[in-house]
């Protein structure tokens, strides 16, 4: 089915090429340039000495990177009921210690895939129709190859920061919107990220249905609750996954100078001859000052997800994301956290220094919720005889500056210092990280 709903749309969109000048068509996309430092870490391992969790050596720890992404294809508007896009994307990283087999899911089994974080070659970025007022006003519905993301991006987002997408679907979903509130479901499965394969001719990873829905309950405030189902494509080999999650995020954005977002996320079902019982949420409060220079809005965070103080019994109480960004914009500029064994004390300043730039300065507070859990990002587990769960704290400044609506500059620089948990199991350095980046967005009109 959903190798089908891409068909569909190609097919469609060739056949709407014929009347092109009936509507609009343009050629659109984005380039994104970025240079990025590592000192202390990588992607697979953390340490000057690049050791895994499985005492192997991945690569080196004071990489120097060069990341492009560029994509880039046509969009068309029939008229205001239909409108086609076809997107190809271009993600390569030069000056990476890694390579792609690092990156291998259950290697050298029937259940053998990749998950390249920075690398897919010529792949397919979207590839839909989407029709509004379907049989009713407000219905809508987005067939063939998307992103699907909602609020924060935290429990279904596409992974954006990384230079290859994260999730990206081959999906049916259908929206029915009314006086600013919505409620969208879908069904769908995402792809793979395999440099060396074209996703059309690959497994998918992961299918599953999801529910998101929207309610405005201020002026700049909503809930939106949640539901999704979560079933592994390949488990020949590996455990079968059967996961639900279930929740709702609430968020006000400005009420007499407060602003919050609260989100709760539930996880039940099965994985293997396991139940899986477990829970996240995250709790922020802040206040932006707007009568003084740079309108300061300060925010105290909790991020939470529930670890397993038994990982041999029957049940798992370890928390995973639905489908949702692991984006550093949430779990700390290093990005090296995952929402799953995790509490993030965090404290967050942003400021509007003048017009068009944007700083946030950032201080995260890291522990393990349960020690005989893993260090999720990484898989580091204590030691026999240890208990730790500090894992460091670190420091983040962030500065956007909007050259226009089409190019934007980046500069990030984020400082990790080790906690007991890492100094005492993993190995005892901090570690450093510094973006730069630029990225260009581009509309050129070939008709209309």
């Amino acid at each position: 089915m959903p190798r089908a709903l891409i068909l569909i749309a190609l097919i469609t969109l060739i056949g709407a090429g014929k009347s092109v000048k009936a509507g609009e068509f343009s050629f659109d996309g984005a380039v994104r340039e970025r240079f990025e430092t590592l000192d202390g870490m990588n992607k697979k391992t953390y340490g000057d000495h690049s050791i895994d969790a499985k005492g192997k050596i991945k690569g080196d720890s004071d990489d120097r990177l060069l990341l492009q992404r560029i994509i880039a294809g046509f969009t068309y508007k029939e008229n205001e009921y239909i409108s086609y896009h076809l997107h190809m994307y271009d993600a390569r990283v030069w000056g990476w210690s890694l390579e792609e087999d690092d990156f291998i899911k259950n290697k050298r089994t029937p259940d053998e895939y990749v998950m390249d974080p920075n690398e897919e070659f010529f792949e397919l970025h979207d590839a839909n129709i989407e029709i509004n007022d379907l049989f009713a006003n407000g219905l809508s519905a987005k067939l063939g190859r998307q992103k699907i993301w909602y609020g924060d991006k935290r429990v279904f987002g596409p992974g954006g920061w990384g230079n290859s997408i994260g999730w990206l679907w081959d999906a049916a979903r259908f929206s029915y919107k009314k006086q600013g509130n919505f409620i969208d479901a879908w069904y769908g499965q995402t792809k793979t990220k395999d440099p060396y394969s074209f996703s059309l001719l690959e497994r998918h990873a992961y299918q599953g249905i999801g529910l998101y829905s929207h309610y405005r309950v201020t002026k700049n405030g909503a809930i939106e609750p949640f539901f999704a189902w979560k079933n592994n494509l390949y488990h020949h080999v590996t455990a079968e996954e059967k996961i639900y999650y279930y929740g709702a995020r609430f968020y006000e954005k400005d009420f007499h100078g407060f602003n919050c977002d609260v989100t709760y996320a539930g996880e039940s079902g099965d994985i293997g001859n396991k139940t899986v019982g477990a829970y996240g949420y995250v709790a922020k409060l802040g206040y932006r000052f707007k009568n003084i220079p740079m309108r300061p809005n300060i925010v105290l965070g909790r991020v939470f997800a529930s670890g397993d103080s038994n990982p041999g019994d029957s049940t798992i109480r370890t928390f995973t994301r639905p489908f949702g960004s692991t984006d550093g914009e949430h779990y700390g500029r290093m990005d090296i956290m995952f929402w799953s064994n995790l509490v993030d004390n965090q404290l967050n300043l942003y400021l509007d220094p003048v017009e068009k730039v944007h700083v946030k300065l950032a201080y995260h507070h890291f522990f393990l919720d349960e020690p005989e859990d893993t260090w999720s990002y990484y898989k580091y587990k204590n030691m026999p005889g240890n208990n730790y769960t500090h894992l460091g704290e670190e420091f983040d400044f962030q500065g956007k500056y909007d050259y226009s609506r089409d190019l934007s500059f980046q500069l990030i620089y984020a400082y990790f210092s080790a906690g007991d948990f890492v100094t005492h199991n993993v190995e005892d350095n901090d570690a450093h990280r510094l973006f730069l980046q630029c990225t260009y967005r581009f509309r050129f009109p070939l008709s209309g």
